[in-house]
C-alpha cells in the first residue's frame, strides 16, 4: 500500500541529489556513477520513502564496487518502471544482499520490490514500481 504523501518528482534530478553524497566515496574507490535516467520521467511517490529505498541501494553499491562505472538506469516495463543500478560490483550479493529486509519493506509500501541479480563480473540491483512511475 502506498503511503498518503504524494508528490510528483522528476526521477532523473532525484537521483543526482542522492548520489551527489556519494560521489567522494566512489571516486576514492576509483569508481563513477552515472545517471542514465530518462530526464522526462516523473515519479508520483512518497519523497522520504523513496530517498530512503533508493539511498540505501546506491550506498551498499557504492560500498561493495571498486574500479568500476556504476550506471543507474530507468526502464519502463508496461506499467512499471525499473530503476535499475549496473556494475553493483562481483561481492555485493554475497556481502549486502541479506540486509535488505528493512530495504524492501519500504520498496513494497512504495507498490514496488526490489531485485538482486548476480553473475561472475558484477550484480545488478533493481527498484521495481509497478503503475507508481509514468513519463512525463
Amino acid at each position: 500500500m502506498a503511503s498518503d504523501c504524494i508528490t510528483t518528482i522528476s526521477l532523473h534530478r532525484f537521483v543526482d541529489e542522492l548520489t551527489a553524497g556519494l560521489l567522494p566515496r566512489a571516486v576514492s574507490r576509483k569508481s563513477i556513477i552515472i545517471n542514465q535516467i530518462d530526464r522526462d520521467l516523473e515519479v508520483g511517490s512518497d519523497e522520504n520513502l523513496l530517498a530512503f529505498v533508493l539511498w540505501n541501494l546506491l550506498d551498499k553499491v557504492v560500498d561493495c564496487t571498486q574500479n568500476e562505472c556504476i550506471h543507474i538506469e530507468s526502464v519502463c516495463l508496461g506499467e512499471s518502471t525499473m530503476i535499475r543500478v549496473r556494475n553493483a560490483g562481483v561481492y555485493f550479493y554475497r556481502s549486502c544482499a541479506n540486509c535488505f529486509r528493512q530495504v524492501q519493506d519500504a520498496a513494497e509500501k512504495l507498490g514496488g520490490s526490489i531485485s538482486i541479480d548476480s553473475w561472475d563480473t558484477g550484480t545488478t540491483v533493481a527498484l521495481t514500481l509497478h503503475k507508481g512511475l509514468r513519463a512525463a
